[in-house]
C-alpha cells in the first residue's frame, strides 16, 4: 500500500493534470449516465436504460484507464529519464 501511494505522489506534474482532468471528463459522463437511469425510472424507456448503462460502463472503463495509463507514462518516462 505504502508503495502505490509512494507511486502517486512522485507522478509528473503533467501527468497528474492529464489524469486529474480525465478523471473529472469521467465523471461528468457517470452523472450523465445517472440522470439517464434516473429518468428510465420515470419513464420506464428501454432505450434510456441501455443508453444510460453504456454511458456507466465506458464512463468508469476510461477512468480507470486514465490512472493506469497515467501511471505507466509516468514510470516509462521516468525509466527513459
Amino acid at each position: 500500500m505504502n508503495n502505490i501511494k509512494n507511486l502517486l505522489k512522485n507522478i509528473d506534474k503533467l501527468d497528474l493534470k492529464i489524469m486529474k482532468k480525465g478523471l473529472k471528463f469521467c465523471f461528468a459522463i457517470s452523472i450523465l449516465a445517472a440522470i439517464l437511469l434516473i429518468y428510465y425510472l420515470t419513464f420506464n424507456n428501454l432505450f434510456l436504460y441501455n443508453l444510460g448503462l453504456a454511458l456507466f460502463k465506458a464512463s468508469t472503463y476510461f477512468g480507470i484507464e486514465f490512472i493506469v495509463c497515467g501511471i505507466v507514462v509516468d514510470s516509462i518516462k521516468k525509466g527513459i529519464a
